[in-house]
Parts: C-alpha cells; structure tokens; sequence
C-alpha cells in the first residue's frame, strides 16, 4: 500500500500546480498520519491532529487557501477518503481550520 500511496503523490504534484508556500506533494505527504483514521480505521493519532495543525496554519491568502483545497480534495477523492472522517478531523483534534476538510466541498470559496 505505501509503494501505490508514493506513486499517487507523484501524481498528485504533477497534477496540480502549486501556487502557496507548501506544494501539493508537500501537504499532502504532511497529513500522511492521518491516512488510517481517513480510510476507517481507528481515531486520529497525536501525530495526525499535529499534521491537521500545523497543515491548517500553511495557507492564509484567498488563492493559497484555494490551491490547498483543490489538492486535498482531489487526494480525497483519489485515495477514497471517508468524508464524515475528513469532517470529524478538525474537531476530534481540537483545531480550527480556515476551510472545512470535506472531500465534497467547492473550492471556489
């Protein structure tokens, strides 16, 4: 499973062009912590809700924000992430984030 997630994120970086200071590739290997939790396995880990943190605190500009949530939105959708999971994240780790994590949610805020 790590050899197709490695072989995803490549993909994942070509596809979308990073315009913030973090790259798609880069944000999403930073929530990688969180991949069990977001698949339906378990509850989210110290080290996912300190991703979830430190990944909300990334982006702040209206086109940053915009680049990160096309990224994660279309990681959700390629590794089929549970979205009550990706809902449920911010608040099981106690942090606010400037856009909701929800793999249904319009980037074009």
């Amino acid at each position: 499973m790590a050899k197709c997630l490695v072989i995803m994120l490549a993909i994942m970086a070509l596809i979308v062009n990073p315009v913030c200071s973090i790259s798609c590739q880069d944000a999403i290997t930073k929530i990688l912590p969180c991949e069990f939790y977001l698949l339906g396995v378990g509850s989210p880990s110290a080290s996912c809700c300190q991703a979830v943190a430190q990944l909300s605190q990334l982006a702040s500009s209206k086109p940053e924000l915009k680049s990160l949530c096309v990224c994660l939105k279309q990681a959700a959708q390629t590794f089929h992430v549970i979205a009550d999971k990706a809902k449920q994240l911010p608040g099981l780790c106690h942090v606010t984030t400037p856009v909701p994590i929800d793999p249904n949610i319009n980037c074009d805020m």
